[in-house]
């Protein structure tokens, strides 16, 4: 039997995992619904990971994100541009790109395919406790 420091360092290890797997898209989508800057993308991304709960938590920060920022845009996903802001000083704006509008096309069909498959319902209703809605999607 596992004692209590071994199971919470399992349950962190895991939710960073997950964050992880997950952050590059939320970015994504974050930027496809307007020009945004690095802070404003981490404000973003704040509120998805900001629970109640410390251990769900996970801390957004520049040297994260950055480096994430600079992989999408050598891999065409996302588009950067430097402009000077309300505040007269230069920042770096994101827009998505043609070949980052196609990942999130395909990413939303990938997604509809698992909340239409009774097997994934049913996970999630277990880990949530909650019902899936399967009205349509866009």
């Amino acid at each position: 039997m596992t004692d209590e420091k071994d199971f919470e360092k399992t349950h962190e290890k895991f939710l960073k995992h997950f964050t992880n797997g997950i952050i590059h898209k939320l970015i994504l989508w974050i930027i496809s619904k307007e020009n945004i800057h690095g802070y404003g993308i981490m404000k973003k991304l704040e509120e998805f990971f900001s629970f109640e709960d410390s251990k769900c938590g996970m801390k957004i920060n520049s040297s994260k994100i950055y480096p994430i920022l600079s992989k999408m845009e050598n891999e065409g996903l996302i588009f950067g541009e430097w402009k000077v802001n309300e505040n007269n000083k230069r920042v770096k704006y994101y827009s998505i790109t043609e070949d980052g509008q196609q990942f999130l096309y395909e990413m939303r069909s990938h997604m509809n395919d698992i909340l239409n498959n009774p097997s994934w319902v049913n996970f999630f209703k277990d880990m949530t406790g909650m019902e899936i809605n399967n009205e349509k999607r866009n």
